[in-house]
């Protein structure tokens, strides 16, 4: 609790800091007198964070180009809540609001270390997600190696059982051969008739013993076996599969259809094409009225945007 009022009253300094420079400073001044802002900073001085960060959001969504509450909703971010993404879209819009401010050179400073802070939290949680794919993968085999295996037991008792088949066959051909044996001199009619009753059980013996081997083929081992080296393949692959994930991610994107209109101006339903200097604060200021909205505009276009929420000149997006 100590650390973190230590924080709070960074902030404030912060918010202070800049008299020198008589046009920021007024401003500045003017919007800390606002007395919702006032109840904010006396929220964070007792160490009220989440009312804190509900009096400034309120703050913001009457009026989006409060730089000061922009500011001090940063630091609560970066500092107390780790959000990375958004303590770096309000130290954006702080340094849109006031590029001139004394504090410039500061929230520069503390939003690249917010955009270092996160590909750092990005990279993590990619390791972690990619962790659990593996493991559900590895699990996903061990399990279809389980079916193989029951399945080659199924198989060896099929082929005990055609083997017992086939030994009373055998034992019957023999038979039936001694009696052709004996019956050389009888009428060449009965002969004839034993002879072809010789044949189809020699045929039937034939047959019961191809099924018979068929079924101690080795395919049910081998199959095991390909499972298995593609298990350890997908275990030791360097990229840990990111390969597949970046081609399946391709063709979502490729393939994908946008059939909203093109617009000049940010239009809410339409399709826009970023220029410079646009960010997410003032395309929807612009689009609906209120800067505060611009987690819609980012959340409709991930596929476009930074993972910090910044756009690029040129690039095309939806607004929702």
């Amino acid at each position: 609790m100590r650390r973190l009022v230590a924080m709070m009253l960074c902030a404030a300094a912060l918010a202070g800091a800049g008299c020198d420079d008589d046009g920021v400073s007024e401003r500045e001044r003017s919007e800390r007198s606002d007395a919702l802002f006032a109840e904010a900073m006396a929220a964070e001085g007792r160490g009220d964070v989440a009312g804190a960060e509900t009096l400034y959001r309120r703050l913001l969504t009457q009026n989006g180009a409060m730089a000061s509450a922009h500011l001090n909703l940063a630091i609560l971010q970066h500092d107390a809540r780790k959000n990375y993404v958004e303590a770096i879209h309000h130290y954006q819009a702080y340094l849109d609001l006031q590029p001139e401010s004394e504090k410039a050179g500061m929230v520069r400073e503390r939003l690249a270390a917010a955009r270092g802070l996160l590909a750092t939290q990005l990279a993590a949680d990619v390791v972690a997600r990619e962790q659990r794919a593996l493991e559900a993968e590895r699990d996903s085999l061990k399990a279809q190696i389980w079916a193989l295996e029951g399945s080659a037991a199924d198989a060896r008792r099929l082929a005990e059982t055609k083997d017992k088949e086939i030994e009373t066959l055998k034992s019957r051909i023999d038979g039936l051969q001694k009696l052709v044996d004996a019956l050389k001199t009888s009428e060449s009619e009965t002969r004839t008739s034993l002879e072809a009753e010789v044949a189809a059980a020699r045929e039937a013996a034939a047959k019961a013993e191809a099924e018979a081997k068929e079924a101690t083929e080795p395919g049910s081992a081998a199959e095991i076996a390909a499972i298995r080296a593609l298990s350890k393949q997908m275990l030791e692959e360097p990229d840990g599969g990111q390969a597949a994930i970046n081609a399946a991610t391709r063709k979502a994107v490729e393939g994908a259809v946008d059939a909203a209109p093109l617009s000049a101006t940010p239009v809410p339903g339409k399709r826009y094409t970023v220029r410079p200097g646009d960010t997410l604060s003032r395309l929807a200021r612009e689009a609906y009225g209120n800067a505060a909205d611009w987690v819609r505009i980012r959340d409709a276009n991930r596929s476009v945007t930074n993972p910090d929420g910044r756009l690029r000149a040129g690039d095309v997006i939806v607004i929702p």
